[in-house]
């Protein structure tokens, strides 16, 4: 395993965040209600109930001045004087002595308004009419001590005591609306800090800065075009390019790009066979997987789909059950069918060929161990151009390493914004070190950039893409000059078209590989002795075979 870390860089990615929002949300609530809680307690266990008897006084004086502006600044210093008077323990003493109190048992607040001879004058206890009763007997004891200390002025009750009807220090609405608030704030901004410092790979950007692979293409995002019942019923839809209009251009167009590099790889390296895995579940391996084989067979390539994810295999998932007749990979692999006898499923009108299993199996250890594997995947390469492997995740079965070693070239699948960057680059480590080639990642489920444009439902070129049928055309949103009209690319003068290689006069017409002899044209299950057959019949017009052997 690698020791090197990956650099900690801090990405912030706006999707990325408001996921973890979305999907935290439940969090959020349990904020609120932890602050709802936490103030009812507060209340209720915790909260010892106050109650305030008050009243305002007002400070005048004794001299004899002209100047109504001097009596009142002579007033308000002395409001000063009194109220510090008022809070003194003797004052308090012989208050609690007059209402008949052994101790005062409360406080008493008495505070002068800025630039006023206005006091305001409380006693504070735990019972309301401890509270009044108090207050009023200050109010008559109070001038035994104030004449001595102050003889040039005397105080009037402007505003009479009144009973408390409710504790001075509960929580008001006010304020336990404030709390609530802090508690859902606190929650969120917790989130997304650890959304922003989570170390895995949110875009392309931050794939380069981790991880130390080459990175051989990216897969957009692609919404799930389903029916609310659907939904409900969790029914799974699977993303394939080939013969639907339920995915973008742009999505399509991911495949084609990362089914040239595999192109590239074989006319360079000679590779033929890639195992596609990936860390951990649910990162769209098998999407990756099923996508590029078809992307590779729709540029004339015989292309094999072998499902190896015995775990847990998801192929038939994707391609629906036109699929599921006929035997499994595991009698291949079991030798209950022998190589040249194996019955494949052709997808659709197309040169890929599937293999795949409907259920796990518990012999697949043994099969990578004998060697079963790795002998059938030799023999099939002599009849195919490319072999795609779909394995399981490499955090689930230890086993796919095996398999990678078998396996001209190893793709890992990176989904954005799941594994951490040390994991995956470990993951890469790994497969190098037990022998494997590794061509590089594929980075999937990356959104695009937030514009105003991509906000709006369009693309970089102006295209409305948030709708698979525009309104400018019948089959496509671009219209009626689009690639599949009169004069796009299928069209009378196209590479498809007339003189085309599949045209009327192409090569391929009559004994061409989807011609009437083809190897590819009647049913959809096809052995390779069928493959090799349709290979030896290009060019002939009269055939004859018997016991499977061209005459």
């Amino acid at each position: 395993m690698s020791n090197k870390k990956a650099p900690f860089n801090i990405t912030i990615e706006f999707h990325s965040l408001i996921r973890d929002l979305v999907k935290n949300l439940w969090c959020v609530v349990l904020a609120a209600l932890i602050g709802l809680m936490g103030t009812y307690c507060a209340d209720t266990l915790v909260y010892s109930p106050e109650y305030t008897s008050s009243c305002t006084l007002v400070v005048t004086t004794k001299l004899g001045n002209n100047s109504s502006y001097s009596n009142v600044s002579i007033a308000a210093e002395m409001a000063k004087i009194f109220a510090e008077v008022f809070v003194q323990p003797s004052l308090k003493g012989r208050a609690a002595e007059n209402a008949g109190y052994g101790s005062f048992g409360g406080k008493v607040s008495a505070s002068v308004s800025e630039g006023t001879n206005i006091i305001q004058l409380s006693v504070t206890t735990a019972d309301p009419e401890r509270s009044l009763r108090l207050l009023n007997s200050l109010l008559v004891v109070h001038p035994e001590i104030t004449e001595m200390v102050v003889a040039d002025a005397f105080v009037s009750v402007l505003k009479t005591p009144s009973m408390p009807k409710r504790p001075s220090n509960s929580l008001s609405s006010h304020n336990k609306s404030i709390i609530i608030f802090s508690c859902i704030m606190l929650c969120l901004f917790a989130i997304l800090l650890m959304s922003i410092l989570r170390d895995t790979v949110k875009d392309e950007k931050s794939f380069n800065d981790k991880i130390e692979s080459k990175l051989l293409g990216t897969v957009i995002h692609e919404r799930k075009t389903m029916s609310l019942i659907d939904r409900i019923r969790g029914k799974k839809m699977g993303l394939l390019i080939h013969g639907t209009t339920m995915v973008s251009l742009r999505f399509s167009e991911s495949f084609h790009k990362l089914s040239t590099k595999l192109e590239y790889l074989n006319r360079k390296n000679g590779s033929k066979v890639f195992s596609i895995t990936s860390v951990a579940e649910n990162e769209g391996k098998s999407t990756i997987s099923s996508n590029i084989a078809i992307a590779l067979a729709m540029k004339g390539n015989r292309v094999l789909l072998l499902d190896l994810d015995a775990k847990k295999p998801a192929l038939y998932k994707l391609f629906g059950d036109t699929y599921l007749n006929g035997p499994d990979l595991e009698d291949l692999l079991s030798g209950k069918v022998s190589a040249n006898e194996f019955k494949f499923k052709r997808f659709k009108k197309t040169s890929l060929f599937l293999a795949l299993n409907l259920k796990p199996y518990s012999g697949y250890n043994d099969w990578v161990e004998n060697g079963s594997i790795e002998h059938v995947i030799e023999y099939l390469k002599s009849h195919a151009d490319f072999i795609i492997v779909d394995t399981a995740p490499l955090s689930v079965d230890t086993s796919v390493t095996n398999v990678a070693k078998i396996c001209d070239e190893s793709i890992l699948v990176v989904r954005t914004d799941v594994v951490r960057a040390a994991v995956i680059n470990d993951a890469i480590v790994t497969i190098k070190d037990v022998g494997g080639s590794f061509a590089g990642c594929v980075l999937n489920d990356v959104y695009t950039p937030f514009n105003i444009a991509g906000q709006l439902g369009f693309d970089e070129g102006g295209y409305y893409s948030t709708h698979r049928y525009s309104r400018y055309g019948r089959y496509g949103r671009y219209g009626k000059y689009d690639s599949y009209n009169k004069y796009g690319s299928y069209g009378k003068y196209g590479s498809y078209g007339k003189y085309g290689s599949y045209g009327k006069h192409g090569k391929n017409e009559r004994y061409g590989s989807y011609s009437k002899y083809s190897k590819y044209s009647g049913e959809n299950d096809h052995s390779l002795l069928d493959d090799i057959i349709a290979d030896e019949l290009q060019g002939k017009d009269d055939i004859k075979i018997e016991d499977g052997e061209l005459l």
